[in-house]
C-alpha cells in the first residue's frame, strides 16, 4: 500500500522517481495499452460484427470526440475538482467504454463506449502529465520520455495478447479482461497517494485567462500532425499488413507488435539522448527516421522489408510525442493544465480526422494508396518543426 506523502515543489535536484512519478507511469501504461489494442483487435472485431471500413474507422475516430470534449472542458474539470479525481475517474471510464465495446452487441453502444474511453482517457492523460510537470520542473522532459517507455511496453503487449487469446480459444474480449483487471490492482496501490493541485488554482482569475504562448500553438499543431501519422500507423497497420502486403489475419495483427517495440526501443535511446541533446535536435531527428520508414513500410516490394520499415517507423514515432509536448509545456509552463487541455484537443481532433480520412479513403481507393496520407501528415509536420525549432533556438541565444 502506498502511503500518502507530502509534495514539494521540484528544483535543481537530481531527477528522482517517487510515488507519484511511479502511479503515472503505472497508470499511463494502461491507458497506452488500451489505445494501441483497438487497432490489433479491429480485424477480429470487424469479422464478427460484419463491419466494414466506415464502420470500422467510426470506432477509431469515436475516442477523440470525447478527447475533444475534454480537451475543451478538461482543464476546467481539474480545478474544480483536482487532478487526484481527474486520474481515477478518467482509468475508471476508459475501463467501462472498453467493456461496452466488447460487449454493447450494437453500433450506439461500442461507439458510445469509446466516447467515453476516449474522454476518460485525456483526462487521465492530461492530470499526470500536469502532474509531473510540476513535480519535477525544468526535468520534465526525463519524466515524460520515461513516462512513455512504460506506454510503449504496454502497447507492445497488445497485439501479443489478442493474437495470443485468439490462438488458444479465450477471445480478444478477454485482453480487455486482463487490463480492467490491472486497473483495479493499481487503484488498490496507489489510491492513497497524494497528487497536487494544479499551480493555477491559487492564481487569480485573471491571470488564469492569459492567452497561451503563439509558439505552444505551433507545437500543438505540431502535435496534431504527430498525433493524425501515429494513430493512422497504429489503428490500420494491421490492416495494411494484411490486404495490402497479404499476410493473415491473425499474423498481421501479430506483426504489428514490431512497431510498438520499435517504439519501446526508440523511448528507451530517447530517455538517455534526452540528457546529452536539446529536445529540438531529437524532435527533428525523429521525424526524419519516421519518414524514411514510412515510405519503406509503404512502397517497398518485399514483405521482410514493409516490416523493417513498420519497425523503422516506430523507432523515429517513438519520441515525436514526448518530445513535443515536452517543448510545448516548457513554453507554457506557467499555464500547464491548460496546456494540456489543448494538446489533448490538439491530438484528438488528428485522431477523429486521420484514421476517418483514412479508412474512407481506403473504401474508394484501397488501402495501399489511402496510406499515403500519412506521408502528407510527416511532411507537414517537419516543415512546422523547422519553423518552431528555429524560434525556440532564437529564444535560447537571446
Amino acid at each position: 500500500m502506498v502511503k500518502e506523502e507530502t509534495l514539494h515543489t521540484a528544483t535543481a535536484t537530481a531527477f528522482r522517481r517517487d510515488s507519484l512519478t511511479w502511479q503515472g507511469y503505472f497508470l499511463i501504461a494502461y491507458l497506452a495499452y488500451l489505445q494501441a489494442a483497438l487497432g490489433p483487435l479491429m480485424p477480429f472485431f470487424r469479422a464478427e460484427q460484419r463491419y466494414g471500413y466506415p464502420e470500422a474507422s467510426a470506432h477509431f475516430s469515436a475516442p477523440a470526440i470525447g478527447g475533444i470534449v475534454a480537451g475543451i472542458i478538461g482543464a476546467r474539470l481539474v480545478l474544480r475538482f483536482g487532478r487526484k479525481a481527474a486520474i481515477w475517474f478518467g482509468g475508471a471510464g476508459m475501463a467501462l467504454g472498453n467493456l461496452l465495446l466488447a460487449h454493447g452487441g450494437i453500433l450506439p453502444l461500442s461507439l458510445g463506449g469509446m466516447v467515453l474511453a476516449g474522454f476518460a482517457g485525456t483526462l487521465l492523460q492530461n492530470a499526470i502529465q500536469s502532474s509531473l510537470s510540476d513535480r519535477h520542473g525544468e526535468r520534465r522532459a526525463y519524466a515524460l520520455t520515461e513516462l512513455n517507455v512504460g506506454a510503449s511496453l504496454a502497447a507492445l503487449s497488445a497485439p501479443l495478447l489478442i493474437s495470443g487469446f485468439e490462438r488458444v480459444g479465450l477471445g480478444w474480449r478477454a485482453a480487455i479482461y486482463v487490463c480492467v483487471a490491472y486497473f483495479a490492482c493499481m487503484w488498490l496501490s496507489f489510491r492513497r497517494v497524494a497528487v497536487p493541485m494544479p499551480a493555477q488554482h491559487n492564481l487569480p482569475a485573471q491571470t488564469r485567462k492569459t492567452p497561451l504562448p503563439r509558439l505552444f500553438w505551433m507545437y500543438a499543431v505540431v502535435l496534431f500532425l504527430i498525433g493524425a501519422m501515429e494513430w493512422s500507423i497504429v489503428y490500420w497497420s494491421a490492416d495494411f499488413l494484411e490486404r495490402a502486403i497479404g499476410f493473415e489475419r491473425t499474423l498481421a495483427a501479430a506483426l504489428t507488435t514490431f512497431f510498438f517495440v520499435a517504439m519501446l526501443i526508440g523511448r528507451i535511446i530517447g530517455s538517455r539522448l534526452t540528457r546529452r541533446y536539446h529536445n529540438t535536435t531529437l524532435l527533428a531527428a525523429a521525424m526524419y527516421l519516421a519518414i524514411g520508414g514510412f515510405l519503406l513500410l509503404w512502397l517497398a516490394p518485399l514483405p521482410l522489408l514493409n516490416v523493417i520499415g513498420l519497425f523503422m517507423a516506430g523507432l523515429g514515432t517513438a519520441n515525436l510525442f514526448p518530445q513535443g509536448v515536452s517543448l510545448a509545456l516548457g513554453i507554457a509552463s506557467a499555464q500547464v493544465d491548460a496546456a494540456n487541455a489543448r494538446i489533448g484537443l490538439s491530438v484528438s481532433l488528428a485522431v477523429l480526422l486521420a484514421p476517418q480520412l483514412l479508412g474512407n479513403l481506403a473504401d474508394q481507393i484501397g488501402i495501399q494508396s489511402a496510406y499515403g496520407a500519412v506521408l502528407l501528415f510527416q511532411t507537414a509536420a517537419l516543415a512546422l518543426i523547422s519553423i518552431a525549432n528555429r524560434a525556440v533556438q532564437r529564444q535560447l541565444s537571446a
